[in-house]
C-alpha cells in the first residue's frame, strides 16, 4: 500500500463513502450555521459515529472540528464568493499545508462550460501533480455551469466531466445529476467511469422520503456514495436523516 491508498481507505466504509461537505461558509452569505464556529463544532460533534465517513471543510475550520476518530478529513482548497463571482474558483490552500493540518484528502471544485474553466483546469492539473508526489487522494467536484452559475449539464457533458477528472488524476469525482433526468441515463454515465463517482446533494430537498428515494435510485446506478451538505446539516435533527441515508448507502 502507498500513502494515497491508506488515506483513501479512511474515507470509505464497506467501499462506500458518505461525505458531509461543510465548505459553504466562504461561498454563501446566508448559511449562518456554517459561519458560526460554535454551531459548526456542535453540529459536527452531533454527527460523529452516526454514519458519516468523511467531512469536507476549509483549512481554517479544521481547528473547530471535534475529535474525529472514525471520519476522514477532506480539506477543500478552492474558493469563491457569491458577493462577487461565485463561478470562478481559485486555489486558497496547497497540498502540503493540507497535510500539515491533518487532512486525509484534498477536494477541489471545477466549473466547466464557462470562460473561467481554463484557469480552473490549469490549477487542477497542478494540484493533481502535488497530490501524486505527496500521496494525497484528490476529490474533484466537477460541475457544468455557465457564467451565471446556472447548471447546463447534458448527459454528454457530465460524462465528459467525469472523464476529465480521471484524465487529470482525480481519485474520486463528485457530480450533480439533474433531478429531472431518467436514472437509466445516470447509470450509463456512471458505468463508464474508471474512478469512484459520488453524487452531490444539489438543491435542498425538504421531504425526507423524497431525498431517500433519490439516493436509493442513485446508488442503484452504481455510485460509490454521496456528498450531501445542506440536505443534511440544514435539518432540525441531522442524525435522523443520516441514519436513514446510511441504510441506503451502505446496504
Amino acid at each position: 500500500m502507498n500513502g494515497k491508498t491508506i488515506r483513501i481507505n479512511r474515507l470509505f466504509k464497506n467501499n462506500k463513502i458518505f461525505c458531509l461537505p461543510l465548505d459553504h461558509g466562504i461561498t454563501n452569505t446566508e448559511l449562518g450555521i456554517i459561519r458560526d464556529t460554535t454551531r459548526f463544532t456542535n453540529h459536527v460533534k452531533s454527527m460523529v459515529n452516526s454514519g458519516i465517513t468523511s467531512v469536507v471543510c476549509h483549512k481554517g475550520m479544521v481547528r473547530y472540528l471535534p475529535n474525529l476518530k472514525d471520519m476522514g478529513i477532506i480539506i477543500h482548497i478552492s474558493a469563491s464568493t457569491d458577493l462577487f463571482n461565485e463561478i470562478e474558483k481559485i486555489v486558497v490552500c496547497d497540498v502540503t499545508e493540507a497535510m500539515s493540518l491533518g487532512g486525509d484528502a484534498i477536494s477541489m471544485h471545477i466549473n466547466l462550460g464557462n470562460k473561467y474553466e481554463k484557469g480552473m483546469l490549469r490549477d487542477f492539473a497542478n494540484v493533481s501533480n502535488d497530490c501524486n508526489k505527496l500521496g494525497m487522494p484528490l476529490l474533484a467536484m466537477m460541475y457544468i455551469r455557465d457564467e451565471n452559475n446556472k447548471d447546463i449539464s447534458t448527459p454528454e457533458s457530465l460524462s465528459h466531466a467525469i472523464r476529465i477528472a480521471t484524465e487529470l488524476g482525480a481519485d474520486i469525482v463528485k457530480v450533480n445529476p439533474p433531478q429531472s433526468w431518467d436514472y437509466k441515463i445516470v447509470k450509463d454515465i456512471i458505468s463508464d467511469s474508471a474512478i469512484p463517482v459520488i453524487a452531490a446533494g444539489g438543491d435542498y430537498i425538504k421531504n425526507d422520503s423524497v431525498l431517500i428515494e433519490r439516493t436509493r435510485n442513485l446508488m442503484a446506478c452504481g455510485l460509490s456514495g454521496v456528498g450531501y451538505g445542506r440536505n443534511v446539516f440544514l435539518r432540525d435533527d441531522p442524525k435522523i436523516i443520516i441514519e436513514k441515508l446510511g441504510k441506503v448507502i451502505f446496504n
